[in-house]
């Protein structure tokens, strides 16, 4: 199987290294980036043996698999292009509930699975990724649900692979429990600078999770998603459950001076909020204060 892979950074790199095990596996990069990664990527200190690819090597893959931030997805559907012939499977591993709906108005939505990736614990710095969980686990189906052929396909893949993967009954479902998950940890965590260890020890941050999350429920059901009361408490114990000292991606992402992802989190509540007309106060105001953190951050 060919697989093909647009992201080389604390998803990207984590998920390549296990598909390399049973499938031609590289990157996909533009000829801007070429010299930057000529010399490769590391996970937890050793170089990935897998290639980057240009448009000049293109050639149709069974399965692109995005692997960057929402920012730059734009970019990378069109580095992907030349790799996706009439067949291939793409897949998403954004954060948020908006990249399929690009990626399907771009190449059509036969071609989408829904995805994302959870119970992924990393830190990325320039070209060198440290891993601190077992690869994480790439949830995915098919938008309608039922057990197609390409998702038996997938499904064979991962097993050969090692890679740790759920299919669920309803994708969407768990899309939305992921995307709350986001919003709450996520814009939290880069707001008070908190790793893993510091949210798993911390009951206050726990209790502006709950806050957070009813506002993100609220939307959903607009949405026609019952995100439910068990739904955020399985939220709660899967992240607190990390109790290393990994940090959240916005998290890394404000440290590192790079733009975030605030606005397909916090941000998409409360353009939820306004399509719906449903009030979240709090999505507002955590939105305004990660872009202060930033604000602070830059100017000194």
């Amino acid at each position: 199987m060919v697989v093909r892979i647009v992201g080389a950074g604390a998803v990207g790199a984590v998920v390549a290294e296990k598909l390399s095990y049973a499938a031609d596996t590289a990157f996909i990069i533009d000829e801007e980036r070429a010299e930057r990664y000529a010399s490769g990527v590391m996970l937890n200190g050793k170089n990935l043996d897998i290639p980057f690819l240009t448009a000049a090597d293109a050639r149709p893959a069974d399965l692109i698999i995005f692997a960057v931030k929402n920012f730059s997805l734009e970019s990378a559907m069109e580095e992907a292009e030349p790799f996706a012939g009439p067949d291939t499977i793409l897949m998403s591993l954004l954060n948020g509930i908006d990249a399929e709906e690009a990626i399907a108005g771009k190449f059509g939505p036969e071609r989408v699975i829904y995805a994302f990736i959870t119970d992924l614990s990393s830190v990325h710095s320039g070209l060198d990724t440290t891993c601190f969980s077992n690869g994480g686990n790439i949830v995915f189906g098919e938008k309608n649900g039922g057990m197609s052929a390409r998702i038996s396909v997938l499904k064979e893949l991962f097993e050969r692979a090692g890679q740790r993967y759920t299919i669920p009954r309803d994708i969407l479902h768990e899309k939305w429990w992921k995307f709350m998950l986001n919003t709450c940890f996520n814009t939290l965590s880069a707001i008070i600078d908190a790793d893993y260890a510091a949210i798993s020890s911390s009951r206050d941050f726990i209790r502006a999770v709950r806050l957070v999350a009813r506002e993100v429920q609220t939307v959903a059901a607009a949405e026609g998603i019952e995100l439910t009361q068990e739904d955020v408490e399985e939220m709660i114990r899967r992240v607190t459950a990390l109790r290393d000292h990994g940090r959240t991606s916005m998290l890394q992402d404000v440290e590192a001076g790079r733009a975030t992802e605030n606005r397909y989190f916090a941000g998409a509540v409360s353009r939820l909020g306004r399509k719906h007309s449903i009030p979240v106060p709090l999505c507002d105001f955590i939105q305004i204060m990660l872009e202060a953190r930033r604000d602070v951050l830059r100017s000194n």
